[in-house]
């Protein structure tokens, strides 16, 4: 979701395309990138939308005033993990079997090499402290990058991390521990840990700021932990369906979307009071979720591919959307 043109983007592996949606979930334009694009980055303060080209080992940059390709970066073998930091305008990208990270610079589009010690699965950014943190599943640390001068740091946060999120007002970032059921929290201004107990197999987070709710899935319980961001203290567990393993929060109406990839359903969740507001029907194997606060809608994609459900957060029924054409 790029906030300063209120556009959506979703990769079409299967055609090698960026498809883009307008605020109010239609279709616009279909993007052509590179082969197999895993994952997608974007620049609000740039409007520049950057994304992982796996098959072709490159980066595709759009222009999100235009829509259009505007430059191709060669970054190394099987790029699938992205993130943008704006406030240096660098993008960082890490890669299948490695243990470096490609840097672009969003200024020139120029690429360098960063020693990261870590193949990074996910990458999370704290604008506030211009610090980046990565971490894989295979490692027991948390890997973390200075903005300023991409010096590296390790924390050690827990068995296979998988999820992570960053609640940059206190200065925490949270991960989920797969293989010890609870979520490790890291206090970003002195890397001290504390760990909160969670549902079996925590896979994904998210955080609502404006609340000071932090919202865990854990997959293999089919529940939602919600963590009270000011003492770390569980407050509630709500029911989801079969094998949740994405989430969003939007916070301006407090509405928490789970995909359950198993159910082919998202339960909304109303975060005043943590019960379960609607359960929505989508296509097959919800993955992938993303809100709107703009227009008051999520958007989600399927493992079928071919489509994305778009859930109307004030009457809470989904519709479902068919991809354009690829030419």
């Amino acid at each position: 979701m790029n906030p300063k043109t209120n556009k959506v983007y979703a990769v079409n592996i299967s055609n090698g395309a960026v498809i883009v949606l307008d605020g109010d979930g239609h279709y616009t334009t279909a993007v052509k990138v590179g082969a197999d694009p895993e994952a997608i980055a974007i620049n609000p303060v740039t409007n520049r939308i950057y994304v992982a080209n796996s098959g072709s080992g490159n980066v595709s940059v759009i222009d999100g005033a235009t829509d259009r390709v505007i430059a191709t970066v060669m970054v190394g073998d099987f790029p699938y993990v992205i993130a943008a930091n704006p406030v240096t305008n660098k993008v960082y990208i890490s890669k299948t079997f490695s243990n470096t990270m490609t840097v672009i610079d969003g200024a020139t589009n120029v690429a360098s090499s960063l020693k990261a010690g870590v193949q990074a699965d996910e990458i999370a950014v704290n604008l506030v402290t211009n610090k980046l943190y990565l971490i894989s599943y295979e490692s027991q640390n948390v890997t973390v990058i200075d903005g300023l001068d991409d010096s590296t740091t390790t924390v050690a946060a827990g068995i296979h991390l998988w999820g992570i999120a960053v609640k940059s007002a206190m200065n925490r970032i949270y991960l989920t521990n797969t293989g010890s059921s609870h979520v490790t929290v890291i206090d970003g201004k002195n890397n001290t840990t504390t760990v909160v107990d969670t549902g079996d197999i925590p896979c994904a987070l998210a955080v609502d700021s404006s609340a000071s709710r932090i919202y865990d899935v854990n997959y293999a319980t089919d529940n939602v932990t919600v963590i009270d961001g000011a003492n770390n203290s569980v407050v509630a567990t709500v029911k989801v369906g079969e094998r949740p393993e994405a989430i969003a929060v939007d916070p301006a109406t407090h509405r928490v979307y789970v995909a359950n990839n198993h159910s082919n359903t998202v339960t909304v969740i109303d975060g005043t009071n943590n019960e379960v507001a609607a359960t929505v029907k989508t296509g097959g194997g919800p993955y992938a979720i993303a809100v709107d606060s703009a227009t008051n809608q999520a958007f989600v994609t399927t493992l079928a591919g071919d489509r994305l459900t778009v859930i109307d957060g004030r009457t809470l029924t989904g519709t479902p959307a068919a991809m354009p054409t690829v030419e």
